[in-house]
């Protein structure tokens, strides 16, 4: 009877532990070999320039590597030249966290590298770490690669149409410093600066965007192309000069 009860006891504390978690874990707790294992986060920004304020990195996790906020907890940390520091970190679900780098870090030129541990807030252990992902700190802006877009879908939707979610195929797509990534327009010439429409756009990986055409544009038959720009968007008085953009693709709102 005793040993059928501590049996049910420890099932039961597995069971609160996961419950606590909010997500199933499913990385191997052997941390020995995260220098050496594929990549299973992801951070963005990817770099920063030296004299950088305070930056926040988004980490995403993967199917791989999942996220914890509760007996097991994450926290995300820098590591630079033998020296280690905890950043700052917030849970947003079991695949996002975000961390700030201090401006202190990002002074001088480097190579840090960015991980994930997950704790065990009660027995006070580690019980997983991540990959590594380097992050460079730089003097000069690092190059801005060219997107390419290889399929876009829908392609055509009747006149009237609702709101339009676009999925994005291609390559080169991301974040490229702390005012550069990869965003969509409709337009009907090169001229992004005047004849161009931003659009709503989220990056899913370095493969694929997705970008919402709003109800506004969809009103009458017309061709457009879209294209994606890897630069400052906020950069109005520049005129998007110099910034890589991808070929464009037709997009049809047919009658």
């Amino acid at each position: 009877m005793l040993r059928h009860f501590s049996w049910t006891a420890v099932g039961f504390l597995i069971a609160w532990q996961f419950a606590c978690s909010g997500a199933t874990f499913r990385q191997s707790s052997n941390s020995g070999s995260s220098s050496t294992q594929s990549a299973n986060i992801s951070i963005s920004p990817a770099s920063a320039l030296v004299g950088s304020p305070d930056l926040t990195l988004t980490i995403l996790g993967s199917n791989k590597f999942t996220f914890f906020n509760g007996h097991w907890h994450s926290a995300v940390l820098w590591s630079q030249d033998g020296v280690e520091t905890a950043l700052l970190t917030s849970f947003v679900n079991s695949l996002q966290l975000t961390a700030v780098v201090p401006a202190a870090l990002l002074g001088s030129a480097g190579k840090g590298t960015v991980r994930v541990e997950i704790w065990d807030s009660i027995e006070n252990s580690l019980v997983a770490t991540s990959s590594l992902v380097p992050f460079p700190v730089t003097s000069s802006p690092p190059a801005t690669p060219v997107p390419s877009i290889s399929a876009i879908s829908p392609s055509t939707v009747p006149a009237g149409s609702p709101d339009v979610t676009l999925t994005i195929d291609g390559s080169n797509f991301g974040h490229y410093g702390h005012f550069a990534w990869s965003t969509a327009f409709w337009t009907a010439d090169a001229n992004l600066h005047d004849h161009g429409t931003m659009l709503q756009t989220t990056i899913v990986n370095s493969a694929q965007v997705t970008a919402v055409i709003p109800a506004a544009l969809l009103q009458s038959p017309t061709s457009v192309q879209i294209l994606i720009m890897n630069g400052d968007v906020m950069g109005m008085s520049d005129g998007y000069f110099g910034y890589p953009r991808s070929n464009s693709v037709t997009f049809t709102v047919g009658p």
